[in-house]
């Protein structure tokens, strides 16, 4: 009987010595697991740090250019590498937003001049900025922000739009000089080319590249101006 009772309490002892064992190595592992996914998590939280401080300082870096006119291919591929985030070849318009952003600040609160420059860069018209595109949007971004701060003038009320009252008090400011109102009215409509009682940015944009309100109009303003035209004249 004794001995009946030594082996029982025998087994009990070395199967607690097994479970024990077997929840250390169990516990161990679901602590190098656990270790293996926060330090995973870690690193990538890391990279993901590192990576914008990269993006950041590069941008700092980046001369804030004006036109690529005097730039080699090499110097504007540099530029164009900083606003590919994603390193894709081509620019998406949050990519362009997010850069410009970054290089160039003074035109960041600007979202009508940027969006008209994308539109206006994209010749290929699949919503993104190739490298041959890149230096057009660059000139593009310049010239409609220039075209913006004239327009902002206008738009006394901030709408992003304006009305006859806000052109008969600016009118002059677009070198419009007429005797009498019935005279503004007529010119005011021929700007608001959709008939839809204001001049919009777009509107804008053509009617001062028709006249050439800003005298270093680049080329590629030229072409956009030309291409809404034959649309218009077709729509008619």
């Amino acid at each position: 009987m004794a001995e009946k009772f030594d082996k029982k309490k025998t087994a009990i002892k070395i199967a607690g010595k097994l479970d024990k064992k077997s929840d250390n190595k169990t516990s161990g592992k679901l602590v190098k697991k656990s270790d293996s996914k926060t330090s995973g998590k870690l690193v990538k939280k890391s990279n993901s740090k590192t990576s914008g401080k990269l993006d950041k300082k590069a941008a700092n870096k980046t001369p804030a250019v004006i036109t690529t006119d005097k730039l080699d291919k090499a110097e504007i591929k540099k530029i164009f590498n900083i606003f590919d985030y994603n390193g894709n070849g081509i620019l998406s318009l949050a990519e362009i937003d997010k850069a410009v952003i970054q290089i160039y600040p003074y035109l960041a609160e600007d979202k009508p001049a940027i969006m008209r420059a994308y539109r206006a860069a994209d010749t290929s018209q699949d919503g993104f900025i190739d490298f041959k595109e890149f230096g057009r949007l660059i000139d593009l971004l310049h010239y409609y922000n220039k075209l913006f701060q004239i327009f902002k003038k206008l738009d006394l009320d901030n709408d992003r739009r304006i009305d006859f009252g806000e052109f008969k008090k600016g009118h002059e400011l677009i070198g419009i000089n007429v005797g009498s109102n019935k005279e503004l009215k007529a010119k005011f409509d021929e700007i608001d080319t959709n008939h839809g009682g204001y001049i919009l940015f777009d509107e804008f944009c053509i009617y001062a590249a028709k006249i050439k309100l800003i005298s270093e109009i680049p080329q590629d303003a030229k072409e956009v101006q030309e291409t809404q035209e034959t649309q218009e004249n077709k729509k008619q």
